[in-house]
């Protein structure tokens, strides 16, 4: 074997210490970038020559240098760093975020795979002016947009925007709770006393509860008892009281009859009634959906819960559905209110008047607060109206082999034939981490070991620079025998 073919062996390794040297130097470079994972040079031997046979007829072979085997990067997880952004984004576990560029939207690569589809563990995002969740690129942040269930909508992934999600719309009252002590003791009123909802003589306690029109402006109603007879000592009778037409009138909305629902045949109530037994437990609950016209707003049905009543087919709040905005008669047939315990509302003890419960369904119009992003990668908005809507659940990608990904620069990987194709779900699904909001991925550079490795490949550099010099003087030895 020549003498030339020792320095071209040592230049082999000159040539590839030096790319190992960059792969260090590209790790060390990258030591605080977010979601960075280091990589390694792996080197093998070539072209190995037979240059004879021993006399026991084995080979005698000689290696003509080094070549750089494969460059592997290190996907194990980073450490994490909490932040004050709430879309700052990290997965604790394996998975990739996607990403889009609206820019090369509809592309398709000369191996026909879409250009505008990247992934990625640096989990950077913020909304831009239109909306979008991006990253530093302007790449948009995939997910399936969630409906007013917090379900997934049809139609599959879809670019995370946040413009459409900057107010919530108000919700009209449709059920209003109300738990209320009537005093046993109350002595019913004669019957020339005439109700008047302006005249608080006429009857005996009210309680108030603050109820939402279609344009969300919140009204009083004030919910008003009167015992209603001297032989009855266990009845009562109740109004909604309001000022529909906002000009301080107030009327009982019940007294027009064209506002109050019938009771379904066959009821144990009448509407407007409120009757206990003598253990002081609703027995008999009549409240039927009342008909409210609010000024400038959409007429609307609004259905007083005050309890579950004992009687057999004497709970009219069970037997009434909500569909939309309309409180309906429930599939046509009384509901069994045989698992009622007649206290969990309005009950009459001898304990002086009192309200105890006092809820609604409604609420006024209100703007986005702040956004929260759960482990599920389910991205909420909190409102000034109280309210919390699911708006987004980001999604998670896996590969067969992800050391087989193409690295695209700037973070980012592209699918390739032998990273398989891209496995999409949601954060703790399958073999998918979980998604830590207000934290990002730091790099997984290990220094003390690149330091470590740059050392050995500098050595290394520096021994075969010497075979390189060394082969050089024994050539030049050689060629001076002519002398």
């Amino acid at each position: 074997m020549s003498i030339m073919q020792a320095m071209y062996s040592g230049s082999s390794a000159l040539i590839n210490f030096g790319e190992a040297m960059t792969v260090i130097g590209n790790n060390l470079a990258n030591a605080n970038t977010t979601g960075f994972k280091a990589s390694t040079s792996a080197f093998e031997d070539v072209l190995i020559q037979s240059v004879g046979t021993t006399g026991a007829g084995g080979q005698k072979q000689v290696g003509t240098g080094v070549g750089l085997a494969d460059i592997t990067q290190n996907m194990s997880q980073g450490a994490f760093v909490s932040t004050s952004n709430v879309t700052d984004l990290s997965i604790d576990g394996k998975g990739f975020f996607e990403v889009r560029d609206p820019a090369l939207s509809a592309k398709l690569d000369t191996a026909g795979r879409p250009m505008d589809i990247f992934y990625t563990r640096a989990g950077s995002f913020k909304k831009d002016v239109k909306g979008d969740l991006v990253n530093a690129s302007g790449l948009v942040l995939q997910g399936w947009e969630l409906d007013a269930d917090g379900n997934q909508k049809a139609g599959g992934l879809s670019g995370i925007n946040l413009a459409g999600a900057n107010n919530a719309d108000p919700l009209s009252t449709s059920k209003a709770s109300i738990g209320v002590n009537l005093d046993s003791n109350t002595v019913a009123k004669s019957a020339e006393t005439v109700y008047s909802p302006t005249d608080p003589t006429t009857y005996d306690f009210s309680t108030s509860v603050r109820v939402y029109d279609s344009r969300g402006k919140g009204h009083n109603v004030e919910i008003q008892f009167r015992k209603q007879s001297t032989t009855d000592d266990n009845t009562w009778e109740w109004h909604a009281v309001t000022d529909e037409a906002g000009d301080g009138t107030l009327k009982a909305v019940d007294l027009t009859a064209a506002n109050v629902k019938a009771a379904p045949t066959g009821a144990g109530y009448t509407a407007g009634q409120l009757k206990f037994n003598t253990l002081g437990k609703l027995e008999a609950e009549g409240s039927t959906p009342l008909t409210f016209h609010f000024s400038g707003a959409e007429p609307q049905e609004i259905l007083f819960d005050f309890g579950d009543a004992l009687g057999a087919k004497a709970d009219s709040t069970n037997d009434y559905s909500k569909a939309t905005l309309d409180l309906l008669y429930g599939a046509g047939k009384l509901t069994d209110d045989k698992n009622n315990t007649g206290g969990e509302g309005c009950i009459q003890v001898s304990s002086g008047f009192a309200t105890l419960r006092l809820s609604q369904d409604g609420y006024p119009s209100g703007f986005l607060d702040k956004l929260a992003v759960n482990q599920d990668g389910i991205l909420s908005g909190y409102y000034t109206n109280g309210q919390t809507k699911a708006l987004y659940q980001v999604a998670l990608v896996d590969f067969n082999d992800e050391l087989a990904l193409e690295q695209a620069g700037s973070n980012l990987y592209k699918e390739t034939v032998n990273s398989g194709l891209p496995r999409v779900g949601t954060a703790q699904s399958g073999r998918l981490g979980g998604i830590l909001s207000n934290s990002l991925e730091q790099s997984n550079v290990d220094m003390s070991a690149e330091f470590v490795r740059m050392i050995t490949t500098q050595r290394g550099f520096q021994a075969n620079s010497r075979i390189v010099s060394v082969t050089d003087g024994m050539l030049e030895e050689l060629i001076s025998l002519k002398r």
